[in-house]
């Protein structure tokens, strides 16, 4: 069991934060992955380049459940515009392309890239309103450790796993999308990219991807350079290939993944939960830590 802190401006983070005139903090982006309430902070990625930077620069973490490429653009500009970061690095997963459009998924608090025509988008902020229902659950201590620590939510999950009849799935979506919905998505990583200069106010050199590894293969002893058909597969090549085209520095985990394993049988997620554990997020903090976008800053 894990415990974290939320802090001054709502994020899960061991330390409070503080409004910048310039050159403030790295900025860590990200959805679950970043927001991480299932590993201890000190084992996070930001919480490990936090300790790299101690003397130099702060880390600031940005991160909440169910975020995708649209709140991406929406958090970075909301830390261009209250902390003026020195850089930001953007954690990316496979459910981030398309829940950036409304069509395929909607829920309150978040942005999506709404189609305005059919060449473009625009940002959409759905509000929040809790229902009394919810609202009942969360003040339940019963209701949170059925949610929480036995997992209720995920138990008809799990019986489709054991009846064989769930959909199969790569990197926490279908592994099998239509033409359509491959379309889309790669529209919104295009949309995305358009945006970002503007939103994040900082140069391309300032600016770093960590793109999740399809971390089944890893474990199933397939070579390090295959590439499988699923829709993550396609939709990491499509994104890997269009932030090296544009000019920023991206980094794929999948190799970094294959290769640990390979040495020492490293796992990267929970045995019931999908997220990085605290090894997944030690290989990305170090591949950070080893980006020309880090290396920069720590010269500084």
């Amino acid at each position: 069991m894990n415990t974290g802190r939320i802090n001054n401006y709502g994020f899960v983070n061991e330390q409070d934060y503080a409004k910048h005139a310039e050159d403030g903090p790295v900025v860590v982006i990200g959805d679950s992955y970043v927001e991480a309430f299932m590993v201890p902070y000190q084992q996070t990625v930001q919480g490990r380049l936090s300790r790299l930077l101690t003397h130099n620069r702060l880390v600031y973490s940005i991160g909440i459940s169910g975020a995708q490429l649209a709140d991406y653009l929406a958090f970075a500009e909301f830390a261009r515009n209250e902390f003026h970061p020195c850089a930001m690095v953007f954690i990316v997963v496979g459910n981030d392309f398309d829940e950036s459009l409304a069509k395929y998924k909607a829920g309150p608090g978040n942005h999506f890239e709404q189609v305005a025509s059919t060449s473009d988008f625009r940002l959409v902020l759905t509000g929040y309103r809790q229902s009394i229902w919810k609202n009942m659950i969360g003040h339940s201590t019963l209701a949170r450790y059925l949610w929480k620590t036995v997992g209720i939510g995920h138990i008809s999950e799990v019986v489709q796993q054991k009846l064989g009849t769930s959909a199969r799935y790569v990197g926490n979506t279908a592994a099998t999308v239509s033409q359509e919905r491959l379309t889309d998505s790669q529209r919104a990583v295009d949309y995305f990219f358009r945006e970002l200069p503007q939103r994040a106010g900082i140069l391309k050199s300032r600016i770093l991807f960590v793109v999740d590894g399809v971390r089944p293969e890893v474990y199933s002893g397939s070579d390090e350079g295959s590439e499988g058909s699923s829709y993550f597969h396609m939709m990491r090549r499509y994104f890997l290939t269009e932030a090296a085209r544009l000019g920023y520095e991206a980094i794929d985990m999948q190799p970094l993944f294959w290769s640990r394993h390979r040495r020492d049988g490293t796992k990267f997620e929970f045995a019931n939960d999908g997220h990085w554990n605290g090894f997944g997020h030690e290989e990305a903090a170090e591949a950070i830590a080893s980006s020309r976008t880090f290396q920069d800053i720590m010269t500084q």
